[in-house]
């Protein structure tokens, strides 16, 4: 595993904390793309990025905070210690979800068809996200005598554990290319959304699974704390693409953009 990548003096670069950067870069990068090809500011999501970024990662620590309460409550300053790995994606995705569109209501933007561009964007950022906890060695799963199992530090000597971390980046990364697909066809605003929280929490409760009882905790009923956030997610998103398709408005056409367009040649 490599947890740290390089040092210059009381400089460290964390391999997790690189990742979850990149991924989030390239996840707006996409995200304004796809805006621009419905014919939306797509500079507004990098406007905005700084803020979301914030937001994203403060409710992904927090929310891990508040369900690991009992490690954390008499070091108070491991909470901030983000670079060590421990976030909750489901409380990061919310927070940054709601952050950008309340950035775009502000700018009289349309936030939830916004949404839908980003969404494929979220899945190729915790695709990215998850190699950095590969690189970490965190979030692995149980043990496994399959050829691919891998042996991580913490899970001791000569064990070696299913990669959930990988399984994670493979899934959504097709998750991804899935997402663009389905926004790139016609569909009604806030549906690609809803794909990407359904499609998410789907793979999330089934990869959580390999992980319960490792590097997860049981929380009831033999389902992790993940789980049953999964498990309420792909119902409400399920529901949620089903009633925006009966009531929502169709997604904004399709216009042509430059391959080479940049930002300001947008607006």
């Amino acid at each position: 595993m490599y947890p740290r990548l390089f040092q210059i003096g009381p400089f460290t670069l964390f391999s997790f904390g690189l990742m979850v950067i990149l991924g989030f870069l390239a996840g707006v990068a996409l995200g304004a793309r796809l805006c621009r090809e419905r014919g939306m500011k797509g500079d507004a999501l990098f406007d905005s990025a700084v803020v979301i970024l914030i937001a994203g990662i403060a409710g992904a620590r927090l929310l891990f905070v508040a369900l690991h309460w009992r490690e954390y409550s008499g070091h108070a300053f491991e909470i901030a210690a983000t670079w060590k790995g421990g976030m909750s994606f489901h409380g990061g995705v919310g927070a940054g979800i709601l952050t950008g569109m309340l950035c775009m209501k502000r700018r009289r933007l349309p936030a939830l068809a916004m949404s839908d561009a980003a969404a494929p964007g979220l899945a190729l950022g915790y695709a990215i996200g998850r190699i950095g906890c590969f690189l970490n060695g965190c979030c692995y799963g149980t043990p496994t005598a399959a050829p691919w199992g891998v042996h991580f530090p913490e899970s001791g000597p000569g064990i070696h554990s299913h990669p959930t971390q990988i399984y994670g980046a493979a899934f959504n990364f097709a998750l991804t290319a899935f997402l663009i697909w389905t926004y790139r066809r016609p569909y009604r605003i806030g549906q690609n959304l809803m794909l990407f929280i359904t499609g998410y929490s789907v793979y999330r409760f089934l990869v959580e699974g390999l992980r319960s009882g490792v590097t997860a905790k049981v929380l009831a009923l033999g389902l992790t704390e993940a789980q049953w956030f999964s498990l309420f997610a792909v119902l409400a998103g399920g529901a949620a693409w089903v009633w925006l398709g009966r009531h929502s408005a169709p997604a904004p056409p399709l216009v042509p953009v430059a391959p080479a367009e940049g930002k300001s040649g947008e607006e």
